[in-house]
């Protein structure tokens, strides 16, 4: 089987290839509309519908609700290991089903941004400019199925240690159904409890791979953007007017930019609020699963786990960072240009025009965070605060001995 005729947005196209930006979410998208949060296809609308009700039923709404029935009823009957394992996928099961629900309100976003990216494709007229988009591209696509691997990989390896151990991955609650009662019932409760949790991953995979995928082909554009700032004035047969227009149009190019960037920003901004406030909480109790609790095979499920937590945020803050360093490139590209001996109008239209480079381009998690590396750390941390706080209560011990008592 070949890969590229499958996959071909995978592979960097050819500088002769016309350049589609958009292709940069091409298997994103395909993922989001198995999401059940599209509208229904007139074609296979009942198809669509009950698929859709099937995933969001068992991963976004009910799987929240299992976890926390799960505590109430059987609460007694964990391990602390099992438990830990429980806990720590519950509250990143609700984060997910949030994140869900404000990218179903915000979906056409994506298409809207996409129409942008159309627009700055025209722009694009050189070779090597086009080779830069297509490398961003296929990265783009490339990382999303890096993503997908991570949260597929963790969902299987935590299915097969609990099935190694006989029990299922995270005792959910499920009316008419009790696993201690026979192999059936095992057997059914530990599928469903993958069927939901492989949903959910899938899911998650969308919701926190779609700021990469936009925001990396965004810097292809704006590295080209950089480029034509940069040549402004520099060509000895254009008139004064014709440098002008030029100058006009890198404005409007910066204001296509923008507007990008206001198109997805209310998604991203709920997205990562709702990951920043339970990620720290996560990745403490995977930590202390991992140190205390965990035999060989459920502390492989729970590293991957943790990678995959990781993932939800990390990328996405480092590309902010990148993302403020390009717009203070503009800057200095459009002060390197030739301007000096340019008229008095070309002259005060670019002070105008440096003046709104200078103004990064940010995002906000929820007006209360600023999305970078710096925040990502620091909710990291907090991690460590709660691992801190059992060792020194000795919450671990406790568990360990009324397990053994029992």
């Amino acid at each position: 089987m070949d890969l590229r005729s499958w996959f071909p947005t995978l592979y960097t196209q050819s500088k002769d290839t016309p350049v589609r930006s958009r292709d940069a979410t091409l298997y994103l998208l395909r993922c989001v509309f198995l999401m059940g949060v599209r509208k229904p296809p007139a074609k296979f609308f009942v198809a669509y519908v009950l698929w859709s009700f099937a995933l969001n039923f068992c991963s976004t709404f009910y799987q929240p609700i299992g976890f926390l029935t799960g505590y109430i009823s059987h609460l007694s009957e964990f391990s602390p290991g099992e438990f830990l394992t429980s806990l720590q996928v519950a509250f990143n099961a609700w984060s997910c089903s949030t994140k869900v629900l404000i990218v179903w309100a915000l979906v056409k976003r994506f298409d809207k941004a996409n129409n942008i990216l159309d627009e700055m494709d025209r722009r694009i007229t050189d070779p090597g400019e086009r080779l830069q988009v297509h490398r961003a591209v296929s990265l783009s696509n490339r990382i999303f199925f890096f993503f997908m691997a991570v949260y597929m990989g963790y969902a299987t390896t935590t299915f097969l240690s609990a099935i190694f151990i006989g029990r299922p991955p995270y005792q959910n609650y499920y009316p008419f159904l009790d696993w201690r009662s026979s192999t059936l019932h095992l057997a059914l409760q530990a599928g469903l409890e993958y069927f939901a949790m492989a949903g959910a991953c899938f899911q998650d995979v969308c919701v926190d791979c779609y700021p990469v995928n936009f925001i990396l082909v965004l810097r292809a554009h704006m590295s080209i953007f950089a480029e034509r700032l940069r040549r402004l004035g520099t060509y000895p047969s254009e008139s004064q007017e014709q440098r002008y227009e030029r100058l006009v149009e890198c404005i409007q190019d910066h204001k296509v930019i923008l507007r990008f960037v206001d198109c997805l920003r209310p998604v991203i901004s709920g997205t990562i609020f709702v990951q920043f406030l339970v990620v720290g909480l996560v990745l403490g109790f995977t930590l202390i699963n991992i140190v205390l609790f965990a035999n060989l095979v459920s502390a492989i499920a729970a590293l991957s786990f943790m990678a995959a937590v990781l993932l939800e945020t990390t990328p996405f803050c480092i590309l902010c960072n990148y993302l403020t360093e390009d717009c203070y490139k503009l800057a200095d590209a459009l002060f390197q240009s030739n301007w000096i001996d340019e008229e008095k109008r070309y002259q005060k239209t670019l002070m105008y025009f440096l003046q709104k480079l200078q103004q990064p381009i940010t995002f906000m998690a929820m007006n209360v965070f600023p999305i970078s590396v710096g925040t990502n750390i620091s909710v990291t941390k907090f991690s460590f605060s709660v691992f801190t706080l059992v060792k020194q209560m000795n919450i671990a011990e406790k568990l360990a001995k009324s397990e053994m008592e029992e």
